[in-house]
């Protein structure tokens, strides 16, 4: 009678590696392509072939596609001792509930020079600005690089250079407030009622009239998306307690919708009254208009607040995680009030400058 020999720990060891070795090229480019981007980048040391596959270009993208379906908040402050600024983000709450939390979680700190964070990420790039000097930053693998002013570069591209752009206007401006890129254009307010559309393939410069009433470069205006149109918000709570909308349904003939009107929350009035200001800085990937105070205090979560202007459906959610206790006595903040930045419709990108 032949003695039953169990196989030896080295040899399942061995047909472990035997296996994982056959495994097709296509499914391990899935299985990468679903991870998180913060363990992703530290798989590009496993070997120089998965490191070239985070790298490539098709990679980068289909990670990038698949990342926008988790859309983040940026919320970001910065230390006036040190000349640090400190980048979060948060997942975009979508919950049923009118009130809900969610954790945000340390992405970068800048800690060269104090850039100025005024615009809302695109795929996943924040432009930063100081000055006269301009830069591009992404949090997720923290690179920050500073660009030269009116040229063009596009990341991505066999071809790293930078092409200077042509101004095809006799019209100058100089205030510009808000952008929103809709299908290839950036769209911002350059005057009390016109809006300029930058077509990024063409590299021209076109003129929207805005909608009656409405002032493009108020700071109490908001260019947003809302299903997939240009539409402008504006809103002024120390007078009236109500938000208005324009949507523009036919660029080229720049026709306008009727006003759209939703009477904000009086949580919302209170504060606008009281020392805290109610600031709307986009729109999430519902449709909802978000609004958000502008300081950060350590002895409350900080708020955001999403308004359905179609609905006039009005929700909440607290971001925890921002600058407790233990950040904040790492990094010397203390617990003085800062300046809170947040924008919605941030995204983790893997691609390296």
């Amino acid at each position: 009678m032949e003695d039953s020999q169990e196989p030896s720990p080295s040899r399942n060891l061995d047909d472990t590696v035997n296996n994982t070795r056959h495994i097709p090229l296509d499914l391990v480019l899935d299985i990468l392509s679903r991870l998180p981007a913060k363990p992703l980048l530290r798989f590009q040391a496993v070997s120089k072939l998965w490191f070239s596959i985070i790298r490539s270009k098709d990679f980068v993208d289909t990670f990038l596609t698949r990342s926008k379906t988790r859309p983040r908040l940026l919320l970001t402050f910065k230390h006036f001792d040190s000349r640090k600024r400190f980048i979060f983000s948060a997942p975009e709450h979508e919950d049923d509930k009118t009130s809900s939390p969610v954790m945000a979680r340390h992405d970068m700190t800048i800690s060269d020079l104090v850039y100025y964070i005024r615009s809302r990420p695109l795929n996943g790039l924040v432009c930063c600005t100081r000055g006269s000097s301009i830069a591009v930053c992404n949090p997720t693998t923290r690179q920050i690089v500073t660009l030269p002013d009116h040229f063009v570069f596009t990341l991505g591209t066999p071809q790293k250079k930078w092409k200077k752009i042509e101004t095809v206007t006799k019209d100058p401006y100089r205030c510009m407030k808000g952008e929103v890129c809709i299908d290839g254009a950036v769209y911002y307010g350059v005057g009390y009622s016109r809006i300029a559309r930058f077509d990024v393939m063409s590299e021209k410069i076109e003129f929207i009239q805005g909608p009656e009433n409405y002032n493009a470069v108020s700071c109490y205006s908001r260019l947003v998306t809302y299903q997939g149109k240009l539409a402008c918000l504006s809103y002024g709570f120390y007078v009236t307690s109500e938000m208005y909308m324009w949507i523009l349904q036919d660029a080229e003939k720049q026709e306008w919708s009727s006003i759209v009107t939703c009477d904000v929350h009086s949580e919302w009035r209170e504060l606008w009254i009281g020392q805290e200001r109610v600031v709307c800085t986009g729109e999430i990937h519902t449709n909802e208009a978000i609004l958000v105070t502008r300081s950060l205090y350590s002895s409350k979560l900080f708020r955001v607040y999403y308004c359905d202007m179609i609905s006039k459906r009005v929700r909440r959610a607290e971001v925890d995680g921002i600058a407790d206790d233990e950040f904040r006595r790492v990094h010397g903040i203390g617990k003085h009030g800062r300046e809170m930045l947040c924008f919605p419709g941030h995204v983790e990108n893997i691609m390296f400058f």
